[in-house]
């Protein structure tokens, strides 16, 4: 009797790290961002009332006297869109205050925001452009997502990128 017990332990130990090594993470669903995209325009119309740990809201969506907006973009090319927030204006580029993504462990996700008066700007080839943050980070930081690593990674693109304008849909 020991010995089909441990057998089976084993088989079972064995099963699990089997699973667990061919990707027993979640999958992005089609149309993850829904969620997203109700909380961020239910808080633009009706004032956030509540910040849940995996989304961020700026100040800057809580003020009235801005559109604001939200671009579906494939920011790794992995087939997947990740979701931008971000503000309407005649500004000559596009400023995004929060990049929300499908992380495979966390399911949706805000994994990269702007600070008060600090925005992120998207560049060509899904590449993201960070404020400057004087006096620790004199120039603009650039980086782009990794799905496989659930991360933002710093490339160089000082003088390689530059800010886009895009448009948005906006959250009504």
């Amino acid at each position: 009797m020991k010995k089909v017990t441990s057998t089976l332990l084993i088989l079972t130990l064995l099963a699990s790290v089997v699973f667990g090594m061919t990707g027993c993470k979640k999958s992005a669903l089609k149309g993850w961002y829904n969620d997203a995209l109700q909380f961020y325009g239910d808080g633009i119309r009706y004032g956030f009332k509540e910040e849940p740990t995996n989304y961020v809201v700026s100040g800057v969506l809580k003020d009235k006297s801005y559109k604001k907006g939200y671009l579906l973009q494939d920011l790794d090319g992995d087939g997947v869109e990740e979701l931008l927030i971000g503000i309407i204006d005649d500004n000559s580029y596009t400023r995004f205050t929060s990049v929300i993504v499908y992380h495979s462990d966390l399911g949706p996700y805000c994994l990269l925001s702007g600070g008060e008066n600090a925005y992120i700007y998207l560049c060509a080839s899904g590449v993201l452009m960070m404020d400057p943050n004087p006096p620790f980070e004199p120039d603009p930081s650039y980086m782009k997502f990794d799905s496989k690593s659930n991360a933002f990674t710093k490339v160089d693109g000082q003088g390689k990128y530059l800010p886009m304008k895009w448009e948005l849909t906006e959250f009504i």
